[in-house]
């Protein structure tokens, strides 16, 4: 056993990544330790770990060593560059949710324990599935909507179903969409006036016949 006194002092060499979490709760001035006595703790961040849970449906898509990237609200304009490191084997019941642990280096230590984060996980490439930029993505609490360009000055609004749950495809390939920025729609009164309007102007007017 030893004796806690100001006169005993240990040297402990770390990286500048090593932060002192602890020290033990019961150490007093004057106390005996023993060998085995957790007597503090110090962690090292230069590489951390980021938790994060996936959604049922949405498993098929993580695997281990794929890209991941976190931005940090109190480190604005950061991105950090990880990968996947371990995927839990187990779902939680209640919220029906996957555990993932994801790796990032952090080797000047400005990542710190139990901050938030933004995290993009780049899943599996899939077959046979579309994909858009988000901004062309028209979202009301009614519809998903793109704006298919036609040619001519001409434009087709089509309703799509989106995310990883999707069973069907309602653009084709080689189909031509807009971004945004290019129609300023302010309320769903207005978007549902832009969506016909877009369907009118789409029409061609029928030839010859008899007005009756």
């Amino acid at each position: 056993m030893y004796p806690i006194a100001p006169s005993n002092k240990l040297s402990v060499k770390t990286n500048p990544s090593t932060t002192f979490l602890s020290w033990h709760p019961d150490l007093r001035e004057g106390m005996y330790v023993t060998p085995s006595l957790e007597m503090f703790t110090i962690v090292d961040l230069s590489t951390i770990w980021v938790m994060v849970e996936v959604f049922e449906h949405q498993l098929d898509w993580v695997s281990r060593k794929l890209k991941a990237e976190i931005r940090v609200p109190a480190l604005p304009g950061r991105v950090w560059k990880g990968k996947v490191d371990y995927v839990y084997p187990e779902l939680a019941p209640q919220t029906r949710t996957l555990k993932v642990r994801l790796r990032f280096d952090n080797p000047k230590g400005r990542l710190k324990l139990n901050m938030f984060a933004q995290v993009e996980i780049h899943g599996k490439p899939k077959k046979g599935v579309l994909k858009i930029p988000q901004q062309a993505l028209i979202v009301t609490g009614e519809r998903e909507s793109v704006i298919v360009a036609l040619g001519e000055g001409r434009f087709k609004p089509v309703d799509v179903k989106t995310g990883m749950r999707s069973q069907g495809k309602v653009l084709k390939k080689g189909e031509k969409i807009v971004l945004s920025g290019q129609f300023l729609i302010d309320s769903e009164a207005n978007l549902q006036a832009s969506f016909l309007r877009f369907s009118e102007v789409g029409q061609q007017p029928s030839m010859g016949g008899h007005q009756h």
